[in-house]
């Protein structure tokens, strides 16, 4: 018995028996890479943030790496299609341990709105314990232009209290 592996073979990782689903597409404007300029809510920083989104897992889903300076602060989006719920889902988690999850209907009026709780470490520390609260965010993204669009960022605190600021983003 030969224990040699065949090398004609293709990986699983080569195979893709399943397409991706079309509704992925109505995420395509995110695909690229992006510089935003970020306006805060009253009494915030102003910032930069540095995207890139690309295709993965045969188109299935999209990830998004993220840098924001000032503030060291570099994160991962994973958007997809739920083919079980009808919605797309948003997965983020960063450096400093916050995460969250966010779902979408779909496109509405020119908005494609995500919504979901998110966990946000206040200040991170590498003891793997530190303090943060638990928040209701809302990203509203309108497609502005090929290769620009904005995205309204909500966040609601546990007292009721919501502060928002924008992200005005362009291809680069």
């Amino acid at each position: 018995m030969n224990a040699e592996p065949d090398t004609r073979a293709t990986s699983p990782r080569d195979r893709n028996p399943l397409p991706s689903p079309p509704q992925i597409h109505a995420l395509d404007f995110l695909l690229g890479s992006y510089t935003c300029d970020y306006t805060p809510p009253p009494g915030g920083k102003p910032a930069v943030l540095r995207l890139t989104t690309k295709r993965a897992m045969g188109g299935h889903y999209l990830y998004t790496d993220a840098g924001l300076e000032p503030g060291n602060v570099v994160g991962r989006s994973s958007f997809g299609w739920n083919p079980v719920d009808g919605k797309f889902i948003n997965q983020y988690h960063d450096n400093w341990g916050s995460s969250g999850n966010y779902t979408s209907p779909g496109w509405k009026d020119g908005h494609l709105i995500f919504k979901g709780p998110l966990t946000q470490v206040i200040t991170p520390n590498a003891t793997g314990q530190t303090s943060g609260v638990k928040l209701d965010l809302v990203d509203d993204y309108q497609v502005l232009d090929r290769g620009h669009f904005r995205d309204t960022t909500s966040f609601t605190f546990p007292d009721g209290s919501t502060l928002q600021g924008s992200y005005d983003c362009r291809r680069q």
